[in-house]
């Protein structure tokens, strides 16, 4: 092997490793009283599919289109099969894609794509219109955190960089509820894999 070529070989593994060390290192805020939601994606699906347990109790699937293109809509689903919940896209062509939360048949939420250059954010909304929430999640897609409009933190989302499954954390005292902010991280998760 050239010399030229062994540089250039060894330069692209240091910044691998840079860009890995500081992704992994990148961890959501700590949050306090929380309900813990494991997310498993499943890699080997034609459309989105994760599989989401807590206590190691399988609790819902959430899957997408299988045609997905630039949109792809989510619904949640029990172990029995019942809809519990469905996360709709309206795709943007500069800012994230919207979503309008539906659970228990009821618009509970809507999830607003804001202009980000680094990282990904969101402004969440009630069916009044009211400013509820806002959701940020970092570049490297390893850590995230949902806040309400006082300031205070109700939910994170972390990642390992490179790994898809991701954790959730809910606070036991948010006032949205927890299926409401689980399509909220799915419908994020979904947005990032089809923009990588």
């Amino acid at each position: 092997m050239k010399r030229t070529n062994l540089i250039k070989l060894i330069a692209i593994i240091a910044i691998l490793a840079v860009v890995i060390i500081i992704g992994g290192t990148q961890t959501p805020p700590r949050i306090d009283n929380y309900t813990q939601y494991n997310c498993d994606v499943k890699n080997f699906k034609l459309s989105t599919n994760i599989q989401i347990s807590s206590n190691s109790k399988e609790l819902f699937t959430v899957s997408g289109n299988i045609l997905k293109f630039i949109e792809d809509p989510l619904t949640m689903k029990d172990t029995e099969g019942n809809k519990i919940a469905y996360a709709g896209d309206d795709y943007h062509y500069i800012a994230q894609d919207s979503h309008a939360i539906v659970v228990n048949g009821n618009v509970t939420a809507e999830m607003v794509g804001l202009v980000e250059i680094f990282g990904e954010q969101y402004d969440i909304y009630d069916t009044n219109g009211n400013k509820i929430a806002k959701a940020n999640f970092n570049d490297l897609n390893t850590a995230g955190s949902i806040y309400d409009t006082n300031g205070k933190l109700i939910a994170t989302y972390g990642s390992f960089v490179l790994f898809n499954d991701f954790t959730i954390k809910i606070s036991n005292e948010s006032t949205i509820d927890p299926n409401t902010l689980l399509m909220i991280f799915c419908s994020y998760y979904s947005d990032q894999a089809y923009d990588n």
